[in-house]
């Protein structure tokens, strides 16, 4: 994996902002979820995107929500979101 080192001096406008714009494009149709099991995250879930075949997805189920990779036969209906982005904690 290659990271980019970019020196503060060099950084123009708010880190934080840019963050922001790139993880959440459309702010009124997306939403943040905690996931609890073996490695405890937040799931960025975008309403607004169409689920596709393979895609990380939260599901409504009798149960409640829960997250699903997306095989070739799913009803479209009980998806609630599609998952854009997974924040984990490194430690």
């Amino acid at each position: 994996m290659a990271v980019k080192m970019t020196r503060s001096n060099e950084v123009q406008g708010s880190s934080a902002a840019r963050l922001l714009e790139m993880i959440l494009p459309r702010p009124s149709s997306t939403f943040f979820m905690r996931c609890s099991g073996a490695e405890p995250s937040i799931l960025v879930v975008d309403r607004s995107l169409p689920p596709s075949e393979g895609a990380r997805v939260v599901l409504r189920t009798e149960k409640g929500l829960r997250v699903a990779t997306l095989g070739p036969k799913f009803n479209p209906s009980t998806v609630w979101g599609v998952v854009t982005w997974i924040i984990r904690s490194p430690v």
